[in-house]
């Protein structure tokens, strides 16, 4: 659905012409106020005259001894260091050091052609200020009016200076150039100078912290014995590797007597019967003997108990020697339990002595293996201090040779002339400029003023919105202030009726004749108007258009479907109590009983009737339908009045029963979102929308129409001076666009 609207008015020139049409004298405006304040302005402005300096700066300062570094090196790497460095050189040239040293040598310090403007304020000031304050001010304002760039694709530096007086701008560029390039070598050798004592210093400071690198390595290795330790490293680690070994030998020895005394536990805890076979076994070979003379008594007591009863000789025989065996049994684990944990104590302790001496050699190792790295690192500290007391040593002696060597990389290339004429203002460029931004800014006033305007402006914006033909344009009809109320809608709404040889009524014609044309095309017998929102003249389009049809001779009858405001009844003299809501409410009414007849020949009238409390639900019944298929079956035409789309959704419900919806959008009223909204509404119902009327045009609009075309004779030059002679030319049209449909329709058949 959002692609209906994509380029809702496409830019063209014809469009942009015909806005720059509308509001040509606002340009015109614009322009001329533009071009009038650029010439006072300019009228007012007193002449510059720039003088222009030129300086090379050169990547490299001459080296006059190869092997010697110079100090102060230029940027010699990438375009963007050198880039940067001209950067800082241009700052230089406009900064208050030079700025001094021009107002010095050129004695301009109380010049009143440099300093008049603000001369005002420093009198006032010159009492409450320095004479350091001062100078540094009138050194700002100097640097802040001088001009420094570089040259496009070259080495060269312009320095620019402007003025009103063309011989001082020439004298103080020149001195800029001259100052600047001898401070350049000034400051080059106070550099070097401030670099050779701070270097000196900084020489005394590596020596001293190289002599202290070497006496705290020296120191280190006679306390440590140094040569002795790796010897005693490779000792250390042997003895960790043997530890290490039994450690693990007596761990191992630590788990096998932790099993045997856990087993141990679990028979003394479980007796003799809770003894398994191997593991009776694996523990003692008689504590297993014992077990099977146990079971064996044991069974001869069970035995003896169920023969001979609990009394007998044998049963008590048999209990005593099971006492006997248990008894052993008990004593054998006691002793067995007593062993194993005597083994498990002693590998134990073991593992404990070796784990002893394996830390005592760890230590060593770590302890020996800190005193190398210690020596490691006092030996990396001297070497590094030894490097950097070396280095500054030998800057240090360059140093002193280039304080006495020092060359300039600047070089003054040309002095500057004494101009002849103003740089500035440039009066053709500036009132060319003013004119031509002026012109833009009255364009873009222009179109923003048409931007402004949301609202339906002509035909070819209504198309462009909705991408469907405007079918009908309306002119504005005027009502007389004579004609207040009823009386003033009455005249407006059959005005196509009293006047049929007027300008609305040839629009009126004009849509009825698109109405038929889009019937040979398509099948159109019902047809619906209705608008965006309200009063925007729907039920007036709906009134002239079944006038115009019925002027034609053909059957046509107007249906009031907007039963929340209808006028109908009042409009054209019709009954009000019987009407559409009283067809749809009530299935005894017939259709006969709510057509009423108009003063119109040809065109009947189905009026509201009573206004309902719910008429979409009305709308929405069978009822509509099968009245709007008896009234196709009597009418030629049927036109149905609904209400606004966006303010109820009466219409909506109706628009998908008809042949065709005809959108009315009031001329600089309606918006284009309004219209919008409405059509994607219709949209969304698949509503068949074949086009717009755009009502209330004004009649400057129409062009000839504005001047009377119609109005000064021109039926009367064909004698046609009679409504029904004219009625009988458009009858005669219509049957000759009858005819042709009814023989394209036959050689359709036929082709079929």
């Amino acid at each position: 659905m959002d692609k209906l609207f994509d380029a809702p008015e496409g830019f063209s020139a014809d469009r942009f012409f015909a806005i720059l049409r509308r509001w040509w004298w606002l340009v015109v405006t614009i322009v001329c106020v533009t071009i009038g304040v650029s010439y006072a302005i300019l009228d007012r402005v007193s002449p510059r005259y720039r003088a222009t300096a030129t300086v090379v700066v050169s990547p490299k300062s001459p080296r006059v001894i190869a092997d010697i570094q110079e100090f102060v090196e230029l940027p010699g790497g990438s375009r963007r260091d050198f880039r940067a460095y001209v950067e800082t050189q241009l700052g230089i040239i406009k900064s208050q050091r030079v700025s001094e040293i021009v107002l010095d040598e050129l004695n301009l310090w109380d010049d009143e052609r440099l300093f008049k403007s603000a001369e005002p304020k420093e009198k006032g000031l010159e009492e409450a200020v320095s004479a350091t304050e001062l100078r540094l001010k009138r050194a700002n304002l100097l640097s802040k009016r001088i001009k420094a760039r570089r040259v496009p694709d070259s080495l060269t530096l312009e320095i620019q200076f402007e003025h009103s007086d063309p011989v001082l701008a020439a004298q103080v560029s020149n001195s800029v150039a001259a100052a600047y390039v001898s401070q350049n070598l000034d400051l080059k050798r106070e550099v070097l100078s401030e670099a050779r004592v701070d270097l000196k210093k900084l020489l005394v400071k590596r020596k001293i912290s190289k002599e202290a690198a070497e006496t705290s390595a020296r120191i280190f290795e006679k306390e440590q014995d140094i040569t002795a330790v790796g010897t005693r490293r490779k000792e250390v680690a042997g003895e960790r590797s043997f530890y290490n070994e039994k450690v693990l030998e007596a761990t191992s020895k630590v788990v096998r007597t932790e099993a045997e005394l856990a087993e141990i536990k679990m028979t003394k805890r479980k007796g003799l019967f809770g003894v398994g076979g191997g593991a009776a076994n694996a523990i003692n070979p008689v504590l297993s003997e014992l077990k099977v003379q146990a079971i064996k008594f044991h069974n001869e007591v069970s035995e003896y108990r169920l023969i001979y009863g609990k009394n007998h000789n044998k049963l008590i025989g048999a209990k005593a020697r099971l006492s006997h065996v248990l008894s052993a049994a008990s004593k054998e684990i006691k002793g067995l339990y007593r062993n194993a944990k005597a083994r498990h104590e002693a590998a134990v302790m073991e593992k404990e002595k070796f784990d002893l001496q394996f830390e005592s050699a760890r230590k060593e190792d770590e302890a020996l293996s800190s005193a190398v790295e210690e020596y490691k690192k006092l030996q990396k500290e001297l070497n590094e201090q030894t490097a950097l007391y070396d280095r500054i040593r030998k800057r240090y002696e360059e140093t002193i040779i280039t304080t006495s060597l020092a060359a300039n990389n600047l070089r003054l290339l040309d002095y500057a002339l004494v101009p002849e004429k103003p740089y500035w203002p440039r009066r053709g460029p500036i009132m060319l400029g003013s004119a031509f931004l002026g012109l833009l800014f009255g364009i873009g006033m222009a179109m923003l003023l048409e931007r402004a305007d949301t609202t339906i402006r002509d035909k070819t914006h209504a198309e462009a919105i909705l991408k469907i033909p405007c079918l009908g344009l309306v002119p504005t009809i005027p009502i007389p202030s004579s004609q207040p109320g009823l009386e003033g809608i009455q005249e407006r709404d059959l005005y196509v009726h009293a006047h049929p040889l007027s300008e609305p009524a040839e629009h009126a014609r004009t849509l009825r004749t698109n109405l038929l044309f889009l019937s040979a095309e398509r099948q159109l017998k019902t047809l619906l108007v209705t608008s965006p929102l309200p009063e925007e003249g729907k039920t007036t389009i709906a009134i002239q258009t079944c006038i115009a049809l019925a002027s034609a001779g053909g059957r046509t009858i107007l249906v009031e479907a907007d039963m929340r405001r209808p006028r109908l009844a009042e409009t054209l003299s019709l009954k009000a109590n019987i009407g559409l809501s009283t067809f749809l409410a009530n299935r005894e009414t017939e259709i006969q009983d709510i057509i009423q007849a108009s003063a119109i020949p040809n065109l009947d009238v189905i009026p509201c009737g009573l206004i309902p409390p719910n008429p979409a639900e009305l709308l929405n019944s069978l009822r509509l339908n099968q009245l709007i298929v008896k009234l196709q079956e009597k009418y030629d035409m049927i036109i149905v009045d609904s209400p606004p789309i966006n303010a109820v959704s009466d219409a909506l419900v109706m628009a998908s029963r008809v042949d065709g919806v005809l959108l009315v959008a009031k001329a600089k009223q309606t918006t284009s979102e309004a219209v919008k909204s409405a059509y994607r509404a219709l949209h969304d119902v698949d509503a068949p929308v074949i086009g717009t009327v755009l009502n209330d045009l004004q009649k400057g609009y129409f062009g000839y129409y504005r001047k009377g075309y119609y109005r000064k004779g021109y039926y009367r030059k064909g004698g046609y001076h009679r409504q029904e002679t004219l009625d009988a030319v458009e009858a005669a049209r219509e049957k000759e666009l009858a005819s042709v449909d009814d023989g394209s329709d036959s050689s359709n058949q036929k082709a079929g």
